[in-house]
């Protein structure tokens, strides 16, 4: 049974679709410069999951560079959540349109290799 009277969007749920992608992030606190290396496993439009074993707590402005074969993306980013030990959550707060528009050409060509795995031959 489906109950209507639920928040429309549960804890940890994105209102924008996130994608598969694994790359090397930095992620840096500005007042302090404090650098934690890692990796992306997932990434949209609105943010990303960044795994590393030490994080910033919840609510930390952060600079976020994540880097490919493909370009370097850089944006500032907010931490929405932090897993301990695993990684954490940031949701992008300022991005350049050059940024945007290199991030949608990722977002592209991600989506692009996915349908063709899902295809049938």
């Amino acid at each position: 049974m489906i109950r209507r009277n639920q928040p429309s969007l549960p804890p940890k749920q994105r209102s924008v679709r996130r994608c598969p992608l694994v790359a090397s992030a930095e992620v840096t606190e500005p007042h302090s410069r404090a650098l934690l290396s890692g990796r992306t496993s997932e990434i949209g439009l609105g943010g990303c999951y960044v795994d590393t074993l030490n994080s910033f707590p919840e609510g930390t402005l952060v600079g976020l560079r994540i880097l490919r074969d493909h370009g370097v993306f850089e944006t500032k980013a907010k931490v929405v959540y932090s897993d301990t030990g695993f990684g954490m959550g940031l949701a992008f707060t300022e991005m350049t349109p050059d940024q945007r528009s290199l991030l949608e050409a990722w977002l592209a060509e991600i989506v692009s290799q996915l349908r063709l795995v899902g295809s049938p031959h």
